[in-house]
């Protein structure tokens, strides 16, 4: 097997603060109101980064709220895949009456004004890492992401756009080997949506695993990296 490139993709709005929409630019004018970026973006930055990396076909793998960027990129350009993996991803970001098994959006906006006033600390931890929601090296670790990462402001607008996203009338246009993998306990988003996603898109294979952790680098990880590398060899 030949080298192999590993790129990582965020969301727009993290890893860096929003600019200051009233601060002046350097020659005098002032910068555009800054605006939080819509999930369809998130198709569109993949094909950039994939192109600046000079990689024509990849495995993507979409994590949580990344999930239906990538099933977004999986639709538009099948042609630049060689398969997909959602873990622990979703394909409504709200409840539905036909998707009951995420929160209502009264539900979500209360989560996320308790998400936002406990930014800068060890914010929901118990929620995404319930097993280390004890751990203190954990939660300082955690806290201080979340001061590197984004602001309040911006993570807010992240978190409505999370709220609205829906691509339920995506999943049967998927034609990419898909790959549904999810921990039965998970807290943030529960198993079902997992299952959801696996029986909705055609042939996808769906892996559940033991834990309750959210993160996929909490808990026992190796059936994760099992399940993908053998996923990854059949293609």
């Amino acid at each position: 097997m030949g080298r192999q490139k590993l790129p990582l993709l965020d969301h727009r709005g993290f890893a860096s603060r929003p600019p200051d929409p009233f601060r002046p630019a350097r020659h005098g004018t002032f910068r555009p109101r800054w605006r939080p970026p819509n999930r369809r973006s998130d198709g569109e930055d993949i094909l950039a980064v994939m192109n600046a990396a000079g990689s024509r076909r990849a495995l993507l793998i979409g994590a949580s709220e990344g999930g239906p960027g990538c099933i977004r990129f999986a639709v538009n350009h099948p042609d630049r895949l060689i398969g997909l993996v959602l873990w622990g991803s979703l394909a409504k970001g709200s409840r539905a009456p036909d998707y009951p098994f995420a929160l209502t959006v009264a539900q979500y906006d209360l989560w996320k004004q308790r998400l936002l006033a406990g930014w800068g600390g060890p914010a929901e931890i118990q929620t995404f890492a319930p097993s280390l929601a004890a751990d203190r090296q954990a939660q300082s670790w955690w806290a201080g992401l979340l001061r590197a990462a984004s602001s309040p402001g911006a993570v807010a607008g992240l978190l409505e756009a999370l709220r609205d996203t829906d691509v339920r009338h995506l999943l049967a246009k998927v034609s990419a080997r898909t790959m549904v993998l999810h921990r039965s306990g998970d807290r943030a988003v529960r198993v079902e949506a997992g299952r959801f996603l696996a029986a909705k898109i055609p042939d996808a294979r769906f892996v559940e695993v033991a834990g309750d952790d959210h993160w996929f680098w909490v808990g026992d990880q190796q059936p994760l990296l099992d399940s993908i590398s053998a996923f990854a060899r059949g293609s």
